[in-house]
C-alpha cells in the first residue's frame, strides 16, 4: 500500500467543500470507505487515485502529490498500476531524519499528542521548542553560565517536554496551502548576538525538517533531513535572565512569535516560552499573506520590534518600541500644524475652500514632516547591537521591491500593543536627512505630484531617483512609508482575519452614525455626495440612541461614524478617554464592549464583517497613557473586520472630502490599502498632507466585495 497515496487521500478530505461543492459528502464518503479499507490492511491504491484523477480534483491531488512523488497523471481516471512504488519507484527520497537531538527518555518526555498511550490525530501538529546542551540527553531544565546550548524548534507531534503548552503551540493545518510551504524561524536575543534566520520545510503531513535545498524550491533525491531548526546559544558570563523572541515566518510575514526567557545559574529557575504573538488564531489560506515585503511585530511583553525582509531574510533585528512615543507625538503635532493654526482660541483650517495648498506651503509642510518622520526613522530602526545593515538597507529593499513588481511593497506591522505605544507608521521618512529643513533639497517629485504638477499616473518609485541616490537631505515625497508603500497593520483579533466584506454581489450597505454637533450644512452635502456617487451605495443614517440597535444586524459593509470625537477626563493622573459624540449619546469603546454582551447576537456579524471608519477627532490616535481603544472594541468585541481612524484634529469639510475620495475607491472595488495609498496621492495634489493622518487596522488586501481577480 502507497503510503503517500494514503496521505494525500486524508488530507483531500477538508478540502472538498471547496474542490467539488455539492458533491463533497459522496467524495468523502468513499474516501472514507477506502481509508477503512486501508486500515485493514487491504491494498486500495488503486481505487483511492481513481478518484484522485477525477477532473474536479485532479489539479489540486497533482500539486499536494508534488512533495510527496513525481506522478503522470492519465487524462481520464483509470488504474494506476504502474505508479505502485513497488514496480517503479519515483517518488522524491526522502532519507530519514537522523537521530540527532534531544533524546526525550522517560514518560514525560515521550511524543504524546493527548495523553500517554492515545493515538495521535493524523491532523494535528504543534510547535516544540526546547533548550539542549550538545552532546546531552534531554531537554536542559537549568542553565549554567559561560555555556553552550541550542534552541531548538520544530513543528509536528506534541511533545510533553517543549516549553510550549499544548493550546497555545498547536499548528492548525489552515496554515498550510497545499503541497506544503517553506518556513523561516528567527532567533533574537536581548544584548548577546545577531540574530540568525533558518529555512524550515513545513510538507502537507507529518514533521518539519531543516535541509540543504534552496527555500522555495521542491526536494531531491540527496535531500538530507534534519528534524531540529538548531540555534547556537552561548550564556553570558555572569547570572541573568536572557530574553528574546523566536519568530516563525511565512515569506516575509511574522506568523507565530514566541518569546523565550532564558534564567541562567538561578536555581530552579527552568526555561520558559508563550507564544506573545500571532497574526490571527487561525488562517485558512497563508496565500493571504504572500505579497507582503516586510514585516514588523511589535511584543506586548518585550517591547519590541522585529524586522523581517525579503532579500536579507537572515538579519531581523529589534528595537525599542516604548522609546519612539515622543517621536509620534512631534509628528502627529506637525501633522496638527500643517492643517490647523489657533487664532483667538479657535481653531482654523489653513487649508482653502478646495482643501488645497500652494506649491511654497506644501512644500513646507512636507519639509517638516520629513524632518519628523525621518527622526521617526531614527529612532525605530537603531540596532542595539551596533549593526546598522538593515537600517540601511531597508529603503533600498522596498524600492527594489516595487521597482521588480511594479505595485508598492506591503509593510506589514502586527502590533498587539498599539493601544499603549501607537507609532505613526505611515509617516516614517526613510531617507537620510539633517535637522535643518532649510538645507533639504526638493526632488523634482515634489513638484511633478504636487500642486503644480502635470502627471496623473503615480510609478510604484520615484522616476528620479537615481539622482538622489546615497545623498543626504532629500526631500521627496517617496520618502514617507505611507506614499512609498501599502502599510498594513491588522488587528489580534481570535479568528480569521477577513480579505472580503462580503461575497454576496449585492449592493454596498453603508450606515453612517452621525454627530449632533456638526455643521448641518457640510454634513447635508457630504451625505448627498456620498448617496448620489458614482458609484452609488445603499446609505442608512443613525443618531444618538438609535446607533446601538443599527449597529446590531448584520445589514452593512460600510460602518461609518461622521462626527466629533471628545475627551473624558476623570482624573489629573490618569489618561482620558474618548468618546464619539453622537448627540444625546457619548459613545465610548466601553459601550460597545456592553452591547456586545448584552444587546446583540453572539456572535455578532458572523457572516458580514463591515468595516469602520471613523472619521473624526483623535478616534484612533492611542499614546502610551490610553486606557482603550476604539480598534480591539470593534475588532475583538463587535466583529469588525477592520477599523479606519483618523491620527490628529481634522476639519469637518476636510475629513468629509477626504473620505468621499477614499470610499469612491472602495466601492469601486479597490482594497483598502489601495483605497488609503490612492488618496494620499491624490490629496497630495492638491498639496493636502492629512492623507497620512489616517491608519487602517485590518488586512491590506480586504475588499468589500470579491476582486474580479481573486483565486480565493
Amino acid at each position: 500500500m502507497d503510503q503517500d497515496i494514503i496521505d494525500v487521500a486524508r488530507i483531500i478530505r477538508r478540502h472538498l467543500p471547496e474542490l467539488v461543492g455539492d458533491e463533497a459528502g459522496t467524495y468523502d464518503n468513499e474516501i472514507k470507505d477506502l481509508l477503512a479499507q486501508a486500515s485493514d490492511g487491504m491494498d486500495v491504491s488503486d481505487e483511492i487515485m481513481a478518484i484522485l484523477t477525477r477532473p474536479k480534483v485532479k489539479e489540486w491531488a497533482k500539486q499536494s502529490f508534488k512533495y510527496h512523488r513525481t506522478l503522470t497523471f492519465p487524462e481520464t481516471p483509470e488504474p494506476v498500476t504502474a505508479r505502485r512504488p513497488d514496480q517503479t519507484d519515483r517518488r522524491t527520497h526522502y532519507p530519514p531524519a537522523p537521530p540527532s537531538g534531544p533524546v526525550l527518555s522517560g514518560k514525560d518526555e515521550h511524543p504524546v499528542l493527548h495523553g500517554e498511550g492515545t493515538p495521535p490525530r493524523e491532523e494535528a501538529r504543534f510547535v516544540n521548542v526546547f533548550v539542549f546542551r550538545p552532546g546531552g540527553e534531554g531537554a536542559v531544565r537549568e542553565l549554567a553560565v559561560s555555556t553552550d546550548y541550542e534552541v531548538l524548534l520544530n513543528i509536528g507531534l506534541r511533545l510533553n517536554a517543549s516549553l510550549l503548552q499544548e493550546q497555545e503551540a498547536a499548528w492548525p493545518e489552515e496554515l498550510v496551502p497545499e503541497g506544503g510551504v517553506w518556513l523561516h524561524a528567527a532567533l533574537l536575543l536581548d544584548g548577546m548576538q545577531e540574530s540568525v534566520t533558518i529555512p524550515l520545510f513545513l510538507p502537507p503531513d507529518g514533521e518539519s525538517f531543516c535541509c540543504a535545498c534552496e527555500p522555495g524550491s521542491g526536494h531531491g533525491r540527496e535531500c538530507a533531513r534534519r528534524r531540529w531548526v538548531r540555534f547556537a546559544v552561548k550564556t553570558p558570563e555572569q547570572p541573568a535572565t536572557v530574553r528574546g523572541e523566536l519568530v516563525i515566518y511565512y515569506e516575509a510575514a511574522a506568523v507565530v512569535a514566541i518569546e523565550l526567557e532564558l534564567p541562567v545559574a538561578e536555581p530552579g529557575a527552568a526555561p520558559n516560552a508563550s507564544v506573545v504573538g500571532r497574526l490571527s488564531t487561525t488562517f485558512n489560506d497563508l496565500g493571504k499573506l504572500t505579497r507582503r515585503t516586510a514585516s514588523l511585530l511589535v511584543s506586548s511583553t518585550s517591547q519590541r520590534v522585529v524586522v523581517n525582509s525579503v532579500g536579507f531574510l537572515d538579519n531581523p533585528f529589534a528595537i525599542s518600541a516604548g522609546a519612539a512615543d515622543t517621536s509620534a507625538l512631534n509628528a502627529r503635532e506637525a501633522l496638527f500644524g500643517s492643517h490647523i493654526e489657533v487664532r483667538d482660541g479657535h481653531l482654523r483650517s489653513l487649508y482653502d475652500s478646495t482643501f488645497s495648498k500652494t506649491n511654497a506651503t506644501y512644500e513646507r509642510d512636507l519639509r517638516r514632516l520629513a524632518r519628523e518622520g525621518a527622526e521617526l526613522y531614527s529612532r525605530l530602526f537603531s540596532s542595539p547591537s551596533g549593526d546598522h545593515t538593515v537600517a540601511f538597507s531597508l529603503p533600498s529593499l522596498l524600492r527594489h521591491e516595487a521597482r521588480l513588481r511594479g505595485r508598492p511593497p506591503v509593510l506589514q506591522i502586527v502590533d498587539d500593543r498599539f493601544d499603549e505605544h501607537a507609532m505613526l507608521w505611515s509617516m516614517v521618512y526613510d531617507l537620510p536627512v539633517g535637522g535643518d529643513i532649510d538645507r533639504y533639497q526638493p526632488c523634482p517629485a515634489v513638484r511633478a505630484y504636487g500642486p503644480e504638477g502635470t502627471g496623473t499616473h503615480i510609478p510604484p518609485v520615484c522616476p528620479w531617483e537615481d539622482q538622489h541616490t546615497d545623498q543626504g537631505d532629500v526631500l521627496c515625497p517617496y520618502g514617507f512609508w505611507g506614499l512609498s508603500c501599502i502599510v498594513e497593520q491588522p488587528p489580534t483579533v481570535h479568528r480569521d482575519l477577513e480579505t472580503t466584506v462580503l461575497r454576496d454581489p449585492k449592493e454596498v450597505a453603508v450606515l453612517a452614525a452621525v454627530g449632533g454637533s456638526l455643521n448641518k450644512h457640510l454634513t447635508t452635502a457630504h451625505l448627498d455626495r456620498l448617496r448620489a456617487g458614482p458609484p452609488t451605495c445603499g446609505l442608512s443614517i443613525a443618531t444618538g440612541t438609535k446607533v446601538a440597535g443599527a449597529l446590531g444586524p448584520e445589514a452593512m459593509d460600510i460602518v461609518y461614524f461622521y462626527c466629533h470625537c471628545g475627551y473624558d477626563v476623570r482624573s489629573d493622573t490618569a489618561a482620558a478617554d474618548r468618546y464619539l459624540d453622537l448627540g444625546e449619546v457619548r459613545m465610548q469603546p466601553l459601550d460597545i464592549t456592553k452591547w456586545a454582551r448584552t444587546t446583540w447576537d453572539d456572535p455578532h456579524w458572523p457572516r458580514r464583517r463591515p468595516l469602520v471608519i471613523l472619521n473624526g477627532c483623535h478616534t484612533a490616535e492611542t499614546t502610551s497613557g490610553t486606557l482603550n481603544s476604539f480598534v480591539p472594541a470593534f475588532t475583538t468585541w463587535a466583529g469588525a473586520s477592520g477599523v479606519l481612524g483618523t491620527e490628529v484634529t481634522l476639519e469637518q469639510g476636510l475629513a468629509g472630502w477626504t473620505m468621499e475620495e477614499l470610499l469612491t475607491r472602495l466601492l469601486s472595488g479597490a482594497s483598502i490599502g489601495e483605497a488609503l495609498h490612492g488618496t494620499r496621492w491624490a490629496m497630495l495634489r492638491r498639496g493636502n498632507v492629512m492623507g497620512l493622518a489616517y491608519t487602517a487596522y485590518c488586512l491590506a488586501n480586504l475588499t468589500l466585495r470579491p476582486p474580479k481577480t481573486s483565486q480565493e
